[in-house]
């Protein structure tokens, strides 16, 4: 496996709130991870670190996992990081308001495991389609999926991100966590809500399957559509190539 990541400012955000990461645990085993911190003033930034920081730890102490013991440790450990997040914040009322969106993808042996907290986006993909595994957790996605609006009447509502559920803002909270089989996928593509607002998905699609690129200027080219199309936000990816030899 190959994985590049690209987080960018953009143009209209004077911090960078978002996180990307991988990590390998003690048999080599990788997590991806991408964090999108909300609070602006009150440090969305923090927010994405502390959970960046509680997980790599945690990932990088255990050794090898089958899928169903890394499922109930992704779980377990979403709940902790989700609960340290909130302690915290009670512990420094400074940091008051302040959250932040998560995925993680595991792939252990020919399965990926997928977990996800807000509106952050993964998309695995073949030369055929692109799938959006996660579903966001917002309000217009309520609306959507109830048939009062339309996904394109989506991408312009007045409160399209307007989240309904991150981690640090809850006492409890539990992930969505779905489960693919890895093989019959060429790549996985992890992105901010700075991205996926103002680049659709077949453009994703398209830019991957661009021979002409490396994943490293595919991951360029992401974010640089998604600033030209003024994206408001900070912008961020992580590409994984499953089927590119170990980058670790």
């Amino acid at each position: 496996m190959k994985i590049i990541e690209k987080s960018i400012c953009g143009n209209f955000r004077e911090t960078n709130e978002d996180l990307t990461g991988h990590f390998y645990n003690r048999t080599g085993q990788p997590l991806l991870l991408i964090a999108d911190g909300m609070g602006g003033h009150q440090y969305g930034e923090v927010a994405s670190r502390f959970v960046y920081d509680q997980i790599k730890d945690a990932w990088q102490s255990h050794n090898l996992f089958n899928i169903d013991e890394a499922e109930h440790f992704l779980r377990e450990l979403v709940t902790k990081t989700n609960r340290a997040l909130y302690d915290y914040q009670d512990e420094n009322p400074e940091y008051s308001g302040m959250g932040t969106t998560l995925v993680l993808v595991a792939v252990i042996e020919s399965s990926i495991l997928v977990l996800n907290v807000g509106d952050s986006r993964a998309y695995v993909m073949n030369n055929r389609k692109i799938e959006q595994v996660t579903e966001d957790h917002t309000f217009v996605n309520v609306l959507v999926s109830s048939g009062e609006i339309t996904e394109e009447e989506a991408l312009s509502h007045p409160r399209r991100n307007l989240i309904t559920k991150a981690m640090g803002t809850e006492k409890m909270i539990q992930a969505d966590v779905f489960r693919l089989r890895g093989r019959q996928y060429d790549y996985i593509v992890l992105a901010t809500d700075g991205l996926t607002d103002k680049v659709r998905a077949d453009e994703i699609h398209h830019m991957m399957y661009s021979t002409k690129l490396s994943l490293s200027e595919k991951a360029g080219g992401l974010t640089l559509s998604a600033q030209n199309k003024d994206s408001r936000d900070n912008i961020s990816v992580l590409l994984a190539d499953l089927k590119a030899g170990d980058s670790q």
